[in-house]
């Protein structure tokens, strides 16, 4: 962390001693943004007792709440040549708290329960990257408009503990992957001074695979117990204020949301007897926020 703050500090001190090149526009050629705040966010799936989505129709889910952290973010654009753009960006956050429940039916629409477990998830992470080139429709001194394309990806890491202390042994876990193009349009407009807002909107268009480890059952192979494919799609929205403290430093402060989810796919579970049964997976939700604070450096 040390180092990477000396390395913001260096990057600040050359920022601050170059001209601007593009003073008539509102987004300048080369831009970094660096940021870090706090994330929250909800995920769950279910799945049926057999392959067509019957007996029952809710025969297993499991829901993991309020996964917390802190994020860190860091996204680059540049305008390459004339009015092509590249874009860059990742994400990261280090899950400090979550609850997790787990739930499971006889009957069809979650009536009969037949279990049901509390859990907690203190650690893990989530991280996603995207990358892509655009074309720069507006950019003057008042408004810009950049639509872009391209591939990004998603990875869940995520757990089930027992702080009670009833089941020391546990540590479940479940990974999740969301890869696929998307499509995204930037925008910015100028307030006042040296005052802009900011803000994107995405659409990802994803294959979605998973993989979990039941650790204290038996019955399940080990370190895979299942795995989940799916098809889905996910929705991402953001607004920044930006405050330009230099002609090549500004200050923001911003919020980010999100809604992921898949459709019908398949769950196969792999028992110790090598036997792999098949049943639906009913569909996978995510959705969550992150508020954020950081600088963007300027060229």
């Amino acid at each position: 962390m040390i180092k990477f703050i000396k390395v913001c500090l260096l990057i600040l001190i050359i920022l601050h001693n170059v001209p601007v090149l593009q003073a008539q526009d509102i987004e300048k050629k080369l831009q970094l943004s660096l940021s870090t705040g706090s994330q929250k966010e909800d995920f769950h799936w279910s799945i049926a007792g057999n392959s067509n989505g019957q007996n029952p129709n809710v025969f297993s889910e499991l829901k993991w709440k309020n996964i917390s952290g802190q994020n860190y973010n860091a996204a680059v654009q540049w305008n390459a040549w004339r009015r092509f753009s590249l874009f860059a960006g990742y994400n990261r956050l280090s899950v400090t708290s979550g609850s997790v429940n787990d739930m499971d039916y006889q009957g069809d629409n979650r009536t009969s329960p037949t279990y049901t477990g509390n859990f907690s998830d203190n650690k893990g992470n989530t991280s996603s990257w995207s990358a892509g080139a655009g074309y720069v429709i507006f950019n003057n001194k008042l408004f810009s408009l950049v639509p872009y394309a391209g591939y990004g990806g998603n990875v869940q890491n995520l757990y089930l503990v027992d702080l009670t202390g009833q089941f020391p042994g546990l540590n479940s876990s479940y990974f999740a992957h969301w890869n696929g193009p998307f499509i995204k349009v930037t925008s910015s407009l100028k307030i006042w001074r040296g005052l802009k807002l900011m803000g994107d909107v995405t659409y990802n268009q994803d294959n979605y695979t998973a993989q979990g480890n039941w650790n204290l059952i038996n019955e399940f192979q080990h370190p895979v117990s299942y795995k989940h494919v799916a098809k889905g799609y996910g929705i991402n929205a953001n607004a920044r204020l930006a405050f330009s403290i230099t002609r090549n430093i500004a200050l923001n402060i911003g919020y980010n949301y999100y809604n992921w989810q898949t459709g019908n796919g398949t769950d196969q579970l792999y028992l110790a007897s090598g036997q792999v049964d098949n049943t639906r997976l009913n569909g996978v939700y995510r959705n969550g926020h992150q508020v954020i604070g950081g600088v963007i450096l300027s060229l």
